[in-house]
């Protein structure tokens, strides 16, 4: 029996429950894949699997909208599978167990998916549709988005003739999505000599900083953990001699570190000190950043003597690396309050091998920023003496000053729901910037329902909203002539 079948509009929960019975986790998706390829070869609809594992699927203009210009739209084949400690579902293998109050629809005990099947479903009930008026379709569906967005970095864009693309793999109501930043990480060795160690050892902790995603929240002054150690051992410095070892803090380049430690090395003791030290530190940060981070801790413990300590001037160089290692906002965007543009994150800190081994994560919805950015963190490295490099990152997708598609969007929203929608930029990666790169002259849009907890069991999607958001991508496609 039908768990969804009193939802409106049914045809779009109809095919969300569908979808929900296929395993289809990131990495797991060729049963999702075969569907949709089934899907259309039922109801006689071109389609076909393109070298990056995309589903493209293909539906001639109704009446009337034979020669209009086509619009793409756009979503992704897969979830991340996430679930309570006490359930015993194999998400490999096992469908969803779907619940709903009527207000909500989740999953008992796992990820619901809504992320991103409620584009599948909206995607599905339109085509399996004979009374909806719309251009040319063409229904990119790609794989594997929320473990690198691998589907859309390989998708091939001669399959496809629209310039409009409708992406519907956002989670708030109301918001269009008009511009995301492109990524790349920037790592770094710098050279940390060592030899024996003599004296005192002592391990100082930075910990329990708010920390948060490197882009969504990288505005909000939380402060970060490695940049606050080299302050710390700034401090420390300042009063006494020492020489450091075994820096270490972070854990990935997203995301902002909560802490970080290192050892100090004194001749003498200096354990009383070494906590006064500290505990001024804590009441100076309390006092700056108690807003942001109010559960920040710093300790200082004594520790066995480690085998090798830094050098006097390998010490040096790691804390002049600490004391001015870029990262957080460098710019904001010029069009949208509040909105950041351009920023990096310092995520990873270790030391072995007599190296020190950095990670910068930089965001830009700029091409142009990025590049300069990028070129601009290598250099403070090879300042210090490291040597840098860098992945191959993901584009930006940026602002686009004329957007029909965005024109069309806001003036139906206004009229739909009796207020201005809002335009937005996300600082973090999207599909779309991946598309914007491939198809020249793109005019990309991002929507979608309000789904709250996305990635979490605790997911839920607002049947209420999956329904205005309907009627509005119906009234869209019906003014797209």
């Amino acid at each position: 029996m039908s768990v969804l079948q009193n939802l409106e509009p049914k045809k779009v929960f109809a095919f969300f429950e569908e979808i929900a019975q296929i395993p289809h986790g990131s990495g797991n998706t060729a049963q999702i894949a075969a569907y949709c390829m089934r899907f259309a070869e039922e109801r006689g609809l071109r389609a076909l699997h393109d070298a990056g594992g995309n589903v493209i699927i293909y539906a001639p203009g109704t009446a009337g909208y034979e020669n209009s210009e086509p619009i793409i739209l756009q979503g992704h084949m897969d979830m991340v599978c996430e679930k309570t400690p006490d359930c015993t579902k194999n998400m490999e293998t096992d469908g969803l167990t779907l619940a709903t109050d009527g207000n909500y629809v989740w999953a008992e005990g796992t990820t619901l998916g809504g992320d991103d099947g409620i584009a599948l479903a909206y995607i599905f009930a339109l085509l399996d549709s004979d009374d909806i008026p719309h251009p040319p379709l063409e229904c990119v569906i790609t794989r594997d988005e929320e473990t690198g967005m691998f589907g859309a970095e390989l998708f091939e864009a001669e399959h496809v003739r629209g310039r409009k693309i409708l992406n519907i793999d956002s989670e708030e109501e109301g918001i269009l999505t008009v511009s995301c930043a492109g990524g790349v990480t920037v790592m770094g060795e710098i050279p940390m000599e060592a030899a024996a160690a003599e004296g005192f050892a002592y391990l100082v902790t930075v910990g329990e900083m708010t920390g948060g995603h490197s882009g969504a929240d990288i505005h909000h002054g939380r402060q970060n953990g490695i940049r606050v150690l080299g302050q710390l051992l700034g401090a420390i410095a300042a009063k006494m001699p020492f020489r450091a070892a075994q820096p270490m803090g972070g854990g990935k380049a997203n995301v902002i570190p909560k802490g970080a430690q290192a050892l100090v090395v004194t001749q003498k003791d200096s354990l009383e000190a070494l906590k006064q030290i500290t505990a001024d530190f804590a009441a100076a940060f309390a006092a700056a950043h108690g807003a942001t981070d109010a559960h920040a801790v710093f300790a200082v413990a004594p520790v066995s003597l480690p085998a090798e300590v830094l050098t006097e001037e390998a010490t040096a160089r790691l804390l002049g690396f600490l004391a001015d290692a870029p990262t957080g906002v460098i710019r904001m965007h010029p069009h949208m309050e509040g909105m950041v543009q351009t920023s990096l994150n310092l995520g990873v800190m270790q030391w072995a091998a007599d190296k020190l081994s950095v990670q910068f994560l930089i965001r830009s919805n700029v091409v142009e920023e990025k590049q300069w950015l990028m070129e601009e963190t290598e250099a403070y490295i090879r300042r210090f003496g490291g040597t840098p490099a860098h992945d191959a990152g993901y584009p930006a997708w940026e602002y686009r000053e004329d957007s029909t598609l965005r024109d069309l969007m806001v003036q139906v929203f206004e009229e739909q729901y009796g207020r201005k929608p809002q335009v937005s930029a996300i600082h973090a990666g999207l599909e779309c910037g991946l598309f914007a790169e491939k198809i020249k002259n793109a005019d990309i849009v991002s929507i979608g329902p309000d789904i709250a907890d996305i990635h979490t069991p605790d997911e839920r999607l607002d049947v209420a909203s999956a329904a205005r958001v309907w009627e509005y991508i119906k009234e869209i496609l019906r003014r797209s002539r």
